[in-house]
């Protein structure tokens, strides 16, 4: 029986998401992506019109995906939303600890690549950053309403900086390929998650 459609270019952007984790976008090679995933290149010029187009289904299927995962349906689902994002960080960095090397936020690293070069990179990278912080204001809105979160905080203002500091965090451990840059980043954003909790 012959293979469904959306089994092959799922496996194609699974392959592909991971090669260009790895080597950048522009270092990705479609070969590799190819041999990988053991599909042929009509295979996936039927699917994807491009290499660019292939991008841009990375950022807005595969890594907004992993946004909604970790954050967007956590947080629409928490109690203590502080509590949510603190453990959801923490879940994430011990994934990039046992990373060699330590590679970072996907998301951002194809955004600095790519954005600079590529207005379509850049309109769908910001959109999935976009998500991600509105869903922070969305469960800081709803948590300060019931009390939990202080009500003198900027929340807009406030989920914007939750969101840069995560990345600043995960971008210095990709750089000094250090994981207790990791360790010391999750402490920071406890503190500063403190801070913002109601008296």
């Amino acid at each position: 029986m012959a293979e469904p459609r959306t089994s092959t270019r799922r496996r194609l952007l699974e392959v592909g998401q991971h090669e260009v984790y790895l080597h950048g976008f522009q270092g990705a090679s479609l070969g590799v992506i190819l041999a990988r995933a053991e599909v042929t290149k009509g295979a996936f010029f039927h699917h994807f019109a491009s290499k660019v187009q292939f991008g841009y289904s990375l950022v807005d299927e595969v890594l907004a995906e992993m946004i909604a995962v970790q954050w967007v349906a956590p947080l629409a689902a928490s109690d203590d939303v502080l509590e949510t994002i603190g453990v959801e960080f923490e879940r994430g960095i011990e994934v990039l600890q046992a990373q060699r090397p330590i590679l970072g936020c996907p998301l951002n690293n194809l955004a600095q690549e790519m954005n600079p070069l590529d207005a379509g990179f850049r309109k769908r990278t910001t959109r999935v950053f976009e998500m991600w912080r509105d869903s922070y204001q969305r469960g800081l809105m709803r948590a300060q309403q019931q009390g939990s979160v202080a009500a003198d905080i900027d929340i807009a203002d406030t989920a914007q900086a939750l969101v840069a500091q995560i990345e600043g965090v995960l971008s210095l451990a990709r750089n000094s390929q250090d994981p207790d840059t990791l360790v010391a980043g999750a402490r920071g954003l406890r503190r500063y998650l403190s801070l913002l909790r109601a008296s």
